[in-house]
């Protein structure tokens, strides 16, 4: 039997309909591949990827499907195509001042220091309800690794006033103080420190090393006394406390608190070149080069020196 031309036109017409239909049945839409990527993302981040890639591909005005692919990128340590995704996320939506905290985040871990501090102070610019006061912080630290400690102080005094309880922001503003040499300041800080968690000894240690700086090697004995009654195995609190006695010539107790902190970390040159200085001043030459000697195997060399000039 013979088919008519219509009729076997008709047939293809049904056909391609039917393989339309199928191709488009089978096709997801931007949506699903972005609802699919985003349940993949704490269980296979590689997946996660992949799916929201495919959504950008059918839509590349899906502002969330960057963001969510950059943040997947950031855990991956892919901090370059994370800022890439994070732009075009932003770029659509101007809106997300979040961004600047994980742009900034991200260029932090590259060690774009720079970019990282303007990325967080233009969070704070466009967000400045936010009272977390984490990214008072965040910025805080960026400026203090720059070496702007008075930047980092006044970042860091924002935050305590957002949250003047947090101790961890408290202490992060007391080490800039410290650095920048406000030793006044940094007594005062580390003091409210103490009143707030006055079992932890590190910071009556801080407060020692405050007063050492300050050369008020008294009251820096002191607050390394206390710092010891509360823990008693940590070398740093008698390495310091030596150097205290040692500037005010008591040669005895400083060589005692070297011994100590020495029997509690032998692994620490610089505990051994002190202890040598202290020996070569109350006169004992060989103990003083078999330490010099001990620090530099060690990998200590500052007073290494001494070896060839005072030893040989």
């Amino acid at each position: 039997m013979k088919i008519s031309n219509k009729v076997l036109q008709k047939v293809n017409f049904l056909f391609l309909i039917l393989f339309i239909y199928s191709n488009a049945i089978g096709q997801e839409t931007a949506e699903e591949l972005y609802n699919r990527g985003y349940r993949y993302l704490t269980v296979d981040k590689e997946k996660a990827i992949s799916l929201l890639g495919k959504c950008i591909e059918l839509d590349s005005t899906y502002t969330d499907a960057y963001f969510h692919r950059g943040i997947t990128y950031f855990k991956l340590d892919q901090f370059d195509s994370a800022l890439f995704d994070f732009k075009k996320a932003y770029d659509l939506n101007p809106d997300l001042s979040v961004l600047w905290m994980y742009k900034g985040f991200a260029y932090r871990n590259k060690g774009e220091i720079n970019e990282a501090l303007a990325s967080f102070s233009n969070y704070i610019s466009l967000y400045p309800q936010d009272t977390t006061a984490y990214s008072y912080i965040l910025r805080g630290k960026m400026k203090y690794e720059l070496g702007d400690f008075d930047g980092a102080i006044s970042d860091y005094d924002m935050a305590t006033k957002l949250k003047p309880f947090e101790e961890k922001y408290n202490y992060y503003k007391f080490i800039a103080f410290k650095e920048a040499k406000q030793y006044r300041s940094a007594i005062k800080c580390v003091s409210n420190l103490i009143k707030v968690n006055p079992d932890f000894y590190g910071y009556y240690f801080y407060k020692g090393q405050v007063y050492q700086e300050m050369e008020f090697y008294d009251s820096a004995i002191f607050m390394y006394n206390v710092a010891i009654i509360k823990n008693y195995q940590n070398p740093d609190s008698y390495f310091y406390r030596a150097q205290s006695y040692e500037k005010l010539s008591k040669l005895e107790k400083a060589l005692e608190d070297y011994n100590t902190a020495i029997a509690l970390n032998k692994n620490d040159g610089s505990f051994f070149s002190k202890r040598g200085n202290c020996r070569h001043l109350m006169g004992n030459k060989d103990g003083a080069c078999a330490d010099w000697t001990e620090a530099g195997e060690l990998g200590y060399y500052e007073d290494f020196d001494k070896v060839k000039r005072v030893c040989e």
